[in-house]
């Protein structure tokens, strides 16, 4: 009884052992279902390679011909420019009668 209780276990385990290795090359036989990430690496980095030099051949071209400049003004007039804006920002700010308007600052009319 023991031999044949022996016998028995040993087979199943060698039949065991065979639906195993029949999985195992099965499955490596079958394609790959999910892509490389490796390959779309690749991928992206020859784009971006592609976009670089792209954009370096265009920096490498001679600039359209762009108007003229106006001499740069005296520090003199800069001034004079920047206190008329600053004058007109101080005026919009101005309420209709001319007086700024008080009523968000403190001590002013409530």
């Amino acid at each position: 009884m023991r031999k044949l209780l022996t016998w028995v276990a040993g087979l199943a385990g060698i039949a065991a052992l065979l639906r195993r290795r029949q999985r195992s090359r099965a499955v490596e036989g079958a394609p790959a279902t999910a892509p490389d990430p490796a390959v779309e690496l690749r991928q992206r980095l020859a784009e971006t390679r592609t976009s670089e030099a792209t954009v370096a051949a265009a920096a490498a071209e001679p600039p359209a011909q762009a108007a003229p400049l106006e001499e740069p003004a005296s520090l003199d007039e800069r001034r004079a420019r920047i206190h008329e804006r600053a004058q007109e920002a101080i005026d919009s700010m101005r309420g209709p009668d001319g007086d700024a308007d008080d009523t968000d600052q403190p001590g002013g009319a409530a």
